[in-house]
């Protein structure tokens, strides 16, 4: 199985959170670093647009389904949940994982879950359907 990616983003703020303290993205990112797991690679990346729900996370891998997710906490239990998902994408083929295979906390704050792009067979307008 190929491993995953996890992209956390470094610039989400907590909502309210005053200006002149340190992000809370980057708080997330250095936390998912310290307990990096075998087999997942993990980068920073400046947005990922999820503003409204910070800290927002990615995880993806070539040919699978990828996640974003969203209002995870910047610390050791957020990173070690986004970490759990990104090990159990990592092992499966397709990367589909249903909600039941994910920890608690990363079933309620995902805010997309995207195909990969050898499903859309030719832009035939077919719509897809998600693996049983």
């Amino acid at each position: 199985m190929s491993s995953s990616i996890v992209l956390v983003c470094t610039r989400c703020r907590a909502a309210n959170a005053d200006p002149d303290t340190p992000r809370a993205g980057a708080a997330l990112l250095a936390a998912v670093r310290l307990a990096a797991a075998p087999g997942v690679q993990v980068a920073g990346i400046a947005c990922l647009s999820g503003c409204k729900r910070a800290c927002a996370a990615a995880v993806l891998a070539p040919g699978k389904v990828g996640y974003l997710f969203g209002d995870l906490p910047p610390d050791a239990d957020g990173a070690a949940d986004l970490l759990a998902v990104a090990q159990a994408h990592g092992a499966r083929a397709d990367g589909f994982l249903p909600r039941a295979a994910r920890p608690e906390r990363l079933r309620g704050g995902i805010l997309a879950r995207l195909p990969p792009l050898h499903w859309i067979s030719g832009g035939s307008g077919e719509v897809i359907a998600w693996p049983a």
